[in-house]
């Protein structure tokens, strides 16, 4: 038990019956192994962008985009608002899942969406973040509105965020263009927490971060920066919570540089319950 024995099989003494079967047979497995290095070959691009041509757009807006050996779809949530795709158009997107379905075969759903799209386009840009000298250590998004990204430079002598830009804005602003107007916030990626979260809360200018043992960082800045640190709909609040992974609490001070709670102790102690 578990030796292999080989011996050949002339072809020439099949009937009609088992050459079709052995056709079959070879047919199923050559098919098998092509859609195995196919899954493979897409399940390692995910993250990576990739362009196609639409081929057809469905009742409920999922875009068909033929790619390469197979046609990828783009789900209707993961393209930017007020985007409109037709037949033909080329479009730039970013590779999200792989997987198999039983009755459609090899599935890759790409997004326009996805942080990781951002990223893509600003290594494509950006040669300095194509060589390595700069690495993108976090980048969060609302698509079609506004995203930050935090920039590390690898060596001394370059700066990422200057980098990033480009002269007058050039390179930061074609990847806006892509991205229909998405303003991108670029910062320099700093270990230190706090650091870091004051950075992400640019344009306004901060105080002081406070990060309880919860991660909840409460960030201290006087009443003029307020709308800045909030930003419209609440979208600079969030994004520098989504960029840093903590939870964000804006303690507005008053004129002396302390809190409105620590002023409204002061005033109970003086004047009592009123």
């Amino acid at each position: 038990i578990g030796d292999e024995l080989t011996y050949e099989l002339s072809t020439d003494n099949l009937g009609r019956t088992a050459a079709q079967t052995l056709h079959k047979e070879l047919e199923y497995h050559i098919q098998r192994l092509m859609e195995e290095k196919i899954f493979q070959k897409y399940q390692d691009m995910v993250g990576h962008m990739v362009f196609g041509s639409v081929t057809r757009v469905d009742s409920e807006e999922n875009t068909f985009i033929e790619i390469d050996e197979l046609r990828a779809v783009m789900p209707r949530k993961n393209r930017i608002k007020g985007e409109k795709f037709k037949p033909g158009d080329v479009v730039k997107a970013v590779i999200k899942s792989v997987y198999i379905d039983k009755s459609m075969g090899i599935k890759v759903e790409l997004s326009r969406t996805s942080p990781k799209f951002l990223e893509a386009l600003l290594k494509a840009e950006v040669p300095e973040i194509k060589d390595g000298l700069v690495l993108i250590a976090a980048s969060a998004r609302i698509p079609g509105e506004r995203a930050k990204v935090a920039l590390v430079a690898t060596s001394p002598n370059v700066d990422p965020v200057g980098a990033t830009v480009g002269t007058k804005g050039v390179r930061i602003n074609a990847v806006t263009k892509e991205l229909n107007g998405e303003n991108i916030d670029a910062i320099e990626y700093s270990a230190e927490p706090a650091i870091l979260i004051t950075r992400a809360m640019a344009p306004a200018i901060i105080s002081s971060v406070k990060i309880g043992e919860d991660g909840k960082a409460v960030v201290s800045l006087v009443t003029e920066q307020k709308s800045k640190a909030i930003g419209k709909s609440g979208i600079n609040i969030r994004l520098a919570s989504m960029l840093t992974g903590h939870e964000i609490e804006l303690n507005e001070l008053g004129a002396r540089g302390e809190s409105k709670d620590e002023n409204a102790k002061d005033l109970k102690a003086l004047f009592g319950d009123l």
